[in-house]
């Protein structure tokens, strides 16, 4: 029983240590009703990069409404947003994944239309869609 407990406890303080809330201390430099605009300017700067977020066993891409081959993985930049993955350990967790996400959504919304034909032109796959 002494070995279950300690077991229990070890695997609570390793997630705790090993769970990525990194998106709360840079909450204030992504504001979803500003997304839109910086994607804007990114794409007007050949920057053209898509936001994912880490709040689940995989990431999610909110706003990324294309499909999401390996042509689109290998050939485009992505920026991920920590907001603990598959944790609950960060403070205000749901108010920090409900923030990233919306940012991520105003931002990559943005930017699939902004950069859509160079995306068909560098994934032929995507002219089906």
């Amino acid at each position: 029983m002494k070995q279950i407990l300690i077991l229990a406890l070890l695997c609570l303080v390793s997630g705790k240590a090993l769970s990525d809330c990194s998106f709360e201390a840079k909450k204030d430099s992504y504001k979803p009703e500003v997304a839109a605009n910086l994607a804007e300017k990114a794409f007007k700067e050949n920057n053209i990069y898509f936001i994912a977020v880490a709040d689940g066993i995989g990431p999610s891409r909110p706003g990324f409404e294309i499909p999401f081959t390996s042509c689109i993985f290998k050939n485009t930049k992505w920026e991920m947003l920590w907001v603990g993955a598959d944790s609950q350990y960060c403070a205000s967790h749901e108010t920090l994944r409900a923030q990233a996400k919306n940012y991520a959504q105003n931002f990559n919304k943005t930017m699939v239309q902004l950069a859509t034909m160079q995306l068909h032109e560098m994934c032929p796959e995507l002219r089906k869609h």
